[in-house]
């Protein structure tokens, strides 16, 4: 594994997926157990897409105290929950199975009748309930990066900074619900899971200094506190390092 600070984020390059998703997994599990030996829950944001699911599957087989977990997605496409694009189904069979089948999972769209503002201001309201901030602030968030440098449903040329906490975008040919930045860089510990060499272009504008926020909107994603970037040797390759 390289180590190396770049403009604020602590860049973790790992060999391959296997051995990424592996520290992640880790990295998570042990961060579980640590807030809530200090804490009564554990507030967990996450990501959806390919990258994360191995991670979520070992995390799954842990017996760790998941029925003192919130966990709630980034973002989601606004499709049937048994889609097969539904972000909250790919949870269903990976995280929320095994172990992890004990762990509060707020689904976003559970009520497909119910109309845009009613499922926005429901997932806001239960945001306030769990996380009990403002703005609401989860322990962990995990986060993908995408190859045009979206994150959540967060993507380029978009109105993706305002200021609220829930947000209706489209992408991907998709209408999704995102998580705004001011709710994601509100989490105590952020984490991008990067993998692949698709991603080479969009992790090196992630960490350009000098890269403008509309192109790449990942990088609206602040904190007071170090941003991890894990990521393996493929998607890495153009970064002077």
């Amino acid at each position: 594994m390289i180590k190396k600070i770049i403009n604020g984020y602590t860049l973790n390059i790992y060999k391959d997926k296997l051995e990424l998703s592996t520290a992640v997994f880790k990295f998570i599990e042990s961060h579980i157990i640590h807030i809530l030996k200090k804490k009564d829950r554990f507030k967990f944001c996450v990501s959806g897409g390919s990258t994360p699911k191995s991670v979520y599957q070992l995390l799954s087989k842990c017996d760790i105290r998941w029925e003192m977990v919130d966990v709630f997605l980034g973002d989601e496409r606004c499709v049937d929950p048994n889609s097969e694009l539904s972000n909250s189904l790919m949870l269903k069979n990976s995280l929320l199975t095994n172990f992890g089948s004990k762990a509060f999972f707020y689904e976003i769209f559970n009520d497909l009748n119910a109309d845009d503002e009613a499922v926005k201001n429901h997932l806001i309201s239960k945001l306030f309930e769990k996380c009990g901030s403002n703005p609401p602030s989860f322990d962990l968030t995990l986060l993908g990066l995408g190859d045009d440098g979206h994150t959540a449903s967060l993507f380029p040329y978009q109105n993706n900074n305002v200021d609220d906490f829930v947000i209706f975008n489209e992408g991907k040919g998709l209408k999704r619900i995102s998580l705004t930045p001011k709710v994601l860089s509100a989490s105590s510990e952020i984490v991008f899971l990067v993998s692949g060499s698709n991603k080479r272009i969009a992790l090196e504008r992630l960490l350009d200094e000098k890269e403008p926020f509309d192109r790449t909107p990942s990088k609206l994603i602040k904190s007071i506190n170090q941003i991890s970037i894990f990521c393996d040797q493929e998607s890495a390759k153009e970064l002077e390092i």
